[in-house]
């Protein structure tokens, strides 16, 4: 049983250390246990070289009370308190008794002072505590430096000169040596939290581009409903869009861009009346004209879409001739953008293949003839080329409407 909850407290020093805790709660615990540490070997030192009883004593309070700043930090509701509590028992217990029982000034151990308001800044997060810990600090220590210059009988000072040579260099090795580490540990608690942001950066724009492709789906399907005679039209376009990207060479970002404009290219006739839509007869020339109108509608509503980039091009120009004669605009030629003349002859393709009111799906040698009649004057003769290529490879006359 003891086995075990040793194992467990093991277990949650070690999670607390470079587990799921924040940076700044696991820099405090990386400092309390090295403080806990370093006391404890002063302390095993001290006896074994028979040091001072009160520098001794300095490093089993230092023992003692980082013991406990970890036992707060481990507890993240007091982590707050236990940065403030090592902080005070850094800056105004630990080391101004070692500087007393060290050799003063004539000794290393201002360095130390260094690292106390250094790690003052590094785990007190609250900016007001700060300064006022930092300035009470400097001013406590600057008094500890005055006070030993004029009381010189309160320093416990070296025997020989090779002793305050050592003090300094183990005070100059052991300080760079701590604060390095808690920077280069710092270094790594940041990367390794920058690679988990990317990571969940990544899921999450992942699951964007889910919601928005089902989004997209959706909406394709809410236009295709609307239009009882064109069921499927906006897919079947996307599809043959797609085809037509891939043959044209463009790379597989553009062709997937290209298929999401197909999708959505009659969004606009969301605003068109279904009493119009749904004509079986001739529509009048007042209808006709509001049919006209859904690129534009299209456009506006696509536009409201800013993080969809520009997918309302192929609702507002795949109506557009070559001739120049098309609308909303009357672009002419390589005016109207590639992905609209793209859509364009898809589009016009799945109109000649698929069922309508007035008429079933027209034969294949009729849908080529009408896309040859049509190359240079309402389609781009390259892109009219490529469905022809592709029809004539289409020997069992599979893109239709089933």
């Amino acid at each position: 049983m003891r086995e075990n909850k040793f194992r467990r407290m093991i277990h949650k020093i070690y999670y607390a250390l470079v587990g799921g805790y924040d940076l700044w709660q696991q820099l405090l615990n990386i400092a309390a246990l090295v403080a806990t540490v370093g006391g404890f070997v002063s302390v095993i030192m001290s006896f074994a070289l028979n040091s001072s009883p009160i520098a001794t004593a300095a490093y089993l309070v230092c023992v003692v009370f980082t013991s406990f700043c970890m036992f707060l930090s481990l507890r993240s509701k007091k982590v707050i308190y236990a940065a403030l509590l090592f902080s005070i028992v850094i800056n105004f217990i630990l080391f101004p008794i070692m500087f007393f029982t060290s050799g003063g000034y004539h000794g290393g151990m201002p360095l130390w002072f260094v690292f106390s308001l250094v790690m003052t800044f590094v785990l007190i997060r609250n900016r007001v505590a700060r300064y006022i810990i930092y300035v009470l600090s400097l001013a406590f220590q600057c008094g500890c430096v005055v006070f030993s210059v004029s009381h010189p009988d309160m320093v416990i000072y070296f025997e020989t000169e090779n002793d305050v040579a050592f003090d300094i260099i183990q005070s100059l090795a052991l300080v760079s040596l701590i604060i390095g580490f808690i920077f280069a540990y710092q270094s790594h608690a940041y990367e390794k939290q920058k690679r988990e942001l990317d990571e969940a950066n990544a899921m999450l724009s992942e699951a964007n581009e889910r919601i928005t492709m089902q989004s997209m789906y959706t909406l394709a399907k809410t236009i295709d409903a609307k239009d009882k005679y064109t069921n499927g039209h906006s897919m079947r376009v996307a599809k043959y869009s797609g085809m037509l990207a891939e043959r044209l060479g463009l790379s597989a970002e553009e062709i997937e861009e290209i298929k999401h404009m197909a999708m959505l290219h009659d969004i606009g006739k969301i605003g068109v009346p279904d009493t119009i839509i749904n004509n079986p007869s001739k529509l009048t020339a007042e209808e006709y004209s509001i049919v006209k109108r859904h690129p534009e509608i299209g456009y506006e509503i696509l536009s409201e879409m800013p993080e969809m980039g520009n997918i309302g091009v192929g609702a507002r120009w795949h109506h557009e001739r070559y001739d120049g004669k098309g609308y909303p605009d009357g672009l002419k030629g390589e005016e109207i953008p590639l992905p609209a003349r793209i859509i364009g002859v898809a589009d016009a393709y799945d109109a000649m293949t698929s069922n309508r009111s007035y008429r079933d799906y027209m034969s294949q040698d009729l849908v080529r003839q009408e896309m040859a009649n049509g190359r240079g004057t309402q389609f781009d003769p390259k892109i009219a080329d490529i469905m022809l290529a592709i029809m004539a490879e289409d020997t069992d006359y599979k893109l239709r409407e089933k």
